[in-house]
């Protein structure tokens, strides 16, 4: 290991001793102020609160509540930008086709045997990461990031040319991704909707009723909370977080052939 490597290792490693040192001892840390804690403390308080019907979120998980129904605005844009990143990125590999009927490449059989084993239960623990979100730790973006896990094993241990043939092809992520941004966007401003039928006033996201307006999204599902629409984004935002990322791997992963292929038609425009 060069020098040069082993003092950035180690200015790192200080910066974050010092940085967990003074966050620790309160009097020096940029604590919040006081109404900044009680901001905090409200959250506490009305996320999961039937007595407060008006105030609460019924979601036993206060990140979620906090993500999707006091801050919808600022999760949807941050989903957004998560969809222009990918676009982004496509942007910059355009002109690439994607081929099959190249050498398949992969490990043993035995490492892929077991990873079929294991890939279901990895999509069924992304799957109740997302779909619980709103009652223990969790949500639709840690979902589809749990889950696209296997796009990345696939690709790593059968060959892209296995996720190519598989169907899962860049083409229909984007349309997966596009669809689920939609759907997000559609359950955003369905209280609207619904209020324009009932001649009532709903605001976009509103997810449980307020004192001045009477829609509210069902509360539970078989028994279980679902926190009005807060299930749903997690839901979508799982097909969404999955897609983009098993986008941006499929594309990371080109080989050779598709590589050339983008050169070619690059050379041509010029």
């Amino acid at each position: 290991m060069r020098m040069k490597d082993i003092i950035i290792a180690i200015s790192l490693s200080l910066f974050v001793l010092a940085t967990s040192f003074i966050i620790a001892i309160e009097e020096h840390a940029a604590i919040g102020t006081t109404d900044i804690r009680g901001l905090g403390k409200s959250y506490l308080y009305y996320s999961y609160n039937p007595w407060y019907e008006y105030l609460t979120s019924f979601s036993l998980n206060v990140v979620t509540a906090i993500i999707w129904d006091y801050r919808g605005f600022d999760t949807f844009y941050e989903t957004c930008v998560l969809l222009a990143s990918i676009v982004a990125l496509i942007s910059l590999f355009r002109g690439y086709v994607e081929k099959t009927g190249l050498p398949l490449k992969g490990l043993s059989d035995i490492v892929k045997t077991s990873t079929k084993l294991v890939m279901p239960l990895i999509v069924i623990y992304g799957a109740i990461t997302a779909l619980h979100g709103q009652l223990t730790p969790g949500g639709g973006f840690q979902g589809g990031a749990i889950v696209s896990v296997v796009t990345s094993l696939v690709i790593a241990i059968f060959s892209l040319e296995y996720v190519l043939k598989a169907g899962l092809s860049t083409r229909k992520l984007t349309l997966l991704r596009t669809l689920g941004v939609l759907c997000i966007a559609i359950i955003a401003v369905t209280p609207l909707i619904i209020a324009a039928l009932m001649g009532v006033k709903a605001y976009v996201f509103q997810n449980m009723a307020k004192e001045n307006s009477p829609v509210s999204m069902p509360r539970t599902l078989l028994d279980s909370s679902m926190a009005g629409s807060i299930l749903f984004f997690n839901l979508f935002e799982l097909i969404v977080a999955f897609s983009g990322l098993s986008t941006a791997l499929i594309v990371l992963s080109l080989r050779e052939d598709e590589l050339r292929e983008i050169f070619t038609v690059r050379e041509h425009h010029e």
